[in-house]
């Protein structure tokens, strides 16, 4: 029999704090004592009766470190096959009890169990499983992470419908606790299901989830689970967060992937896009903190004539970039610039050549064109060959196009402005004076091979195409395409290039001839009858319109009614959406003379109206150009918020509603993973920006979009909402108090309305929960009248705990002159009128509120006569449920008036 003091003298000894620098010598001690005691008598039931008096000890946590001892070293024990069935089945039996301490303890027992044991018993496995499903659901939070440590052992990745993989992965996504959130990051296995869900914690809120995403990422090769676009998506998040631990975390994972490439920087950028910008950052900071030693020879291998990959181009123009401020690398690095020009010429040469390896040619050129910008120019005669030679190659209407910004941007560099646009003018006239003597296909015919054209392509997507018949369709589209390629065109193409990017190099007015003569080129490609033609020239004029008001002012409705041509292809209407978001955006007051347009007057409140329309998606009919619409309209309309241009509640509203709307949540980056909308990206950044610059205009639109929620127009959850809001303010306390006035407002307004009081506690409800979670202080006299009347007028179940809140924080009472009176009461009457006109949608909402609360007693009802032993439901659902059950209550109320998005409707609460 075993004696039972000397088991509790070594778990007492267990359980005392180790000195320091031991070295894990006291745990390795008291385990091997406890491994004598076992092996000599068996004492499992002894054992587990003095784990229950160690588990049940609560002593308000000041003993926490020495439990965890104790169990550590009970679970490293080795047990024989029967004693670790018994503890196991021990420590899920302890795992379903009430006592919320020994839950904790028994799940962090199973988890340490599960760690110290090479393989796990299949009679034990399902019963695991099933009990730790169970708690993945537990109120405490602690209960919730030591649970995902077992979960973790119980994975089984090669199955594609493994429980409990989904579980981890529901955890990491939709709970509610930032902790639960790491851990399961942390311990999902990183599969080709579980890929994108992780991949979208990359926008967590929290920064250590962000990071341990980072962490998982950095321990899987870069080829073996992500595609290139996912690398740029985590590289270019991570590289640019906004808290430095998330970069650091990121910063590490590159120098894990590079590792894995054996610190050869060109085999890692092999997995890399090398078109993505962020490719640049990770370069820069392999340079600067990886400290990369034996730098491959890039310039050698091009001065002795060998091709350069896309790759090899890519470095060595990062290469001279950064190194060019560095006089002793310079030469090292870079090419003198008569070797350069010859580089370039023999580029063009091997383009000219026909070869299958052509983008590969076009993409080394772009790197070799940006490389310029880093040369030392102070060769006056190398500098003059480089201006020449580029003089000549854009004056070739046939110059590869992709090289065409590259090459212009490089010759702004190389001359004075006024260099620059003398050479850019006259390039422009020879191709345009040399255009004027092509012939030119009639529009009948130009018509009729582009209708064939589509008709081929129609007949082409059709799944019943014989073979044959397909090859011959393909051989004469591609004949249609080549003849509509006339060389009048592509000459005509190449001016409106050319002028587009002098105009957008240029600092000069209209005033100067050259600049102002561009405008007999721009204005017949806008009327022209070829797309192409007329979306360039729409381009040009928007930025030959930008260098004078008074030209802007005159062409904005040219723009418009482009815009709203049903004729029109998306193309030219997102640049004409560019450009009037431009306009609005580069002069301040933009006010345009009203114009009369099919029995409508046009004025610039009417075309912002307008464009703002773009931020209401169609959810059964959302395509591509859709979303890329909404990005651009998003973007403009951010950049007049910012730019104090506007100041419209409405539309803001709208930019905050879109923010949640379910079809951006649900976007995917790629193919297969990630979270890529640019619109939420766009966002995510605009209202932290704009609470610094127009907090006034944030909070009372915040205020519109909660009332919109709470009474029925929205069915955006409440409390991920009210949430996020509390986030992006960087003055806390003044935005809690503002948003706790707004609050005690709509209760005092919704008790002064003729409804009955079980509508007016449920209207109150939401109002009151978001009260409680905000923190108020007690600097704001009005605000603290107003709590006070609030727990006078609202009689909730929890008033009591908000009681001694207000008893703590407000320490003296305040002094209010007769003019806070009279706002309070004023700000009261106000929303009573304003909710008093829609009695019948507040009954409505009462109805849904009603439907939610039921449904959710139902469900909880039907779980609990599958599980015998059911916790208590959290007050604070998941992000996901919450969303789940508001739309289902919307569905059962079937009101049409009831809209995911922004309408002209919301602006009635």
């Amino acid at each position: 029999m075993v004696d039972i003091g000397e088991l509790h003298e070594i778990l007492q000894d267990a359980s005392i704090e180790p000195p320091a620098n031991d070295e894990g010598f006291h745990r390795d001690k008291n385990i091997q004592k406890l491994q004598t005691l076992y092996d000599q008598t068996p004492c499992m039931d002894d054992l587990q009766t003095a784990i229950v008096g160690v588990m049940a000890d609560d002593r308000k946590g000041k003993i926490a470190p020495a439990i965890d001892r104790v169990l550590d070293v009970v679970s490293a024990v080795t047990y024989s096959t029967d004693d670790l069935l018994a503890i196991v089945e021990f420590g899920i039996r302890c795992s379903q009890v009430e006592d919320k301490q020994i839950r904790l303890r028994s799940t962090q027992l199973l988890a340490l169990l599960l760690q110290n044991i090479p393989e796990i018993p299949d009679s034990i496995w399902d019963a695991l499983v099933e009990s730790m499903l169970i708690r993945v659901r537990d109120k405490i939070v602690s209960i919730r992470v030591q649970t995902i440590m077992v979960l973790k052992r119980l994975q089984q990745p090669d199955l594609p419908d493994d429980e409990v993989t989904a579980a981890l992965l529901r955890l990491a996504v939709v709970d509610t606790s930032k902790e639960v959130r790491v851990a399961a990051v942390e311990s999902v296995a990183l599969t080709q299901v579980s890929v994108g869900d992780l991949l979208i914690r990359v926008r967590d809120i929290s920064y250590e989830v962000r990071c341990s995403v980072f962490r998982v990422f950095s321990q899987a090769h870069v080829k073996d689970i992500c595609t290139a676009l996912d690398r740029m998506y985590l590289l270019d998040q991570g590289l640019h967060d906004r808290n430095p631990a998330v970069i650091e975390a990121c910063q590490g994972m590159v120098l894990q992937w590079l590792h894995q490439c054996h610190d050869n920087v060109l085999d890692f950028l092999q997995y890399l896009a090398l078109d993505h910008p962020v490719c640049s950052t990770v370069i820069t900071f392999l340079f600067d903190k990886a400290g990369l030693s034996d730098l491959p020879q890039v310039k050698s291998k091009a001065l002795l004539g060998s091709r350069l990959t896309p790759i090899d181009s890519f470095f060595w123009k990062e290469q001279c970039i950064h190194f060019k401020n560095d006089h002793d690398l310079v030469e090292e690095y870079c090419p003198t610039l008569p070797t350069y020009c010859d580089l370039l010429r023999h580029l063009q040469e091997e383009l000219n050549e026909e070869t299958a390896e052509k983008a590969q040619i076009v993409l080394v050129g772009r790197h070799l064109l940006q490389l310029g910008t880093a040369l030392d120019f102070q060769d006056e005669v190398g500098r003059r060959m480089l201006i020449n030679a580029l003089r000549e190659s854009l004056s070739e209407w046939t110059y590869e196009r992709q090289w065409v910004p590259d090459a212009v941007s490089l010759l702004a560099v190389l001359c004075e402005e006024f260099e620059f646009i003398q050479y850019m003018t006259e390039i422009t006239s020879d191709i345009y004076d040399a255009m004027q003597e092509c012939e030119s296909m009639s529009p009948t015919k130009r018509r009729a091979m582009s209708e064939r054209l589509d008709a081929i392509d129609q007949r082409m997507d059709e799944a019943d195409v014989p073979s044959q018949e397909y090859d011959a369709l393909h051989a004469e589209g591609v004949a249609l395409e080549k003849a509509l390629e006339e060389p009048k065109t592509l000459r005509y193409l190449r001016c409106l290039e050319l002028s587009s990017k002098l105009l957008q190099f240029t600092r000069q007015s209209l005033k100067n001839a050259m600049i102002a003569n561009i405008l007999h080129l721009i204005l017949p490609a806008v009327d022209s009858d070829i797309p192409a033609l007329r979306e360039k020239g729409l381009e040009c004029l928007g930025l030959y319109c930008l260098l004078d008001r008074k030209m802007a002012l005159n062409h904005t409705i040219v723009f418009w009614r482009v815009l709203n041509a049903d004729d029109e292809d998306g193309d030219s209407k997102h640049t004409c959406i560019r450009v009037l978001l431009d306009f609005f955006a580069a002069f301040k007051a933009f006010e345009i003379t009203p114009v009369e347009e099919d029995g409508e007057t046009v004025t610039s409140a009417s075309i912002l109206d307008g464009l703002a329309t773009y931020f209401c998606v169609n959810e059964h009919q959302l395509d591509a150009w859709d979303l890329q619409t909404q990005t651009l309209v998003v973007e403009g309309f951010i950049k007049l918020f910012l730019l104090k241009r506007i100041d419209d509640s409405m539309k803001l509203q709208a930019m905050m509603e879109l923010y949640f709307h379910p079809i951006l949540r649900q976007m995917v980056h790629s193919n297969d993973h990630g979270f890529c909308s640019e619109t939420l990206q766009l966002l995510s950044v605009f209202y932290p920006a704009l609470a610094n610059l127009q907090f006034d205009l944030l909070i009372v639109t915040i205020r519109s979009v909660l009332c919109s929620i709470v009474y029925g127009t929205s069915k955006i959850p409440l409390d991920e909402a009210a949430l996020y809001f509390l986030t992006i303010f960087p003055e806390k306390d003044r935005a809690h108090d503002a948003l706790s006035l707004l609050c005690c407002v709509e209760i005092l307004a919704i008790s002064e309305l003729k409804l009955t009081k079980r509508e007016k506690e449920t209207l109150q409800k939401p109002w009151w929960i978001v009260l409680q979670s905000l923190e108020w202080t007690d600097t704001n006299g009005r605000l603290v009248v107003l709590l006070e009347e609030v727990l006078n007028s609202f009689k909730a179940a929890d008033a009591t705990k908000f009681k001694a809140r207000m008893e703590q924080v407000i320490q003296a009472p305040p002094e209010l002159t007769d003019e806070d009176t009279q706002w309070i009461l004023a700000q009261v009457a106000e929303r009573k009128d304003a909710l008093s006109t829609f009695k019948k949608k507040l009954s409505r909402a009462v109805h849904r509120h009603e439907l939610v609360v039921q449904e959710a007693s139902d469900s909880e009802a039907g779980e609990e006569e599958q599980v015998m032993i059911k916790r208590e439901r959290s007050s604070r659902q998941s992000k996901a449920l919450a969303s789940a059950k508001i739309q289902t209550g919307d569905s059962k109320e079937g009101s049409s008036e009831v809209e995911a998005i922004s309408s002209s409707s919301e602006s009635d609460f």
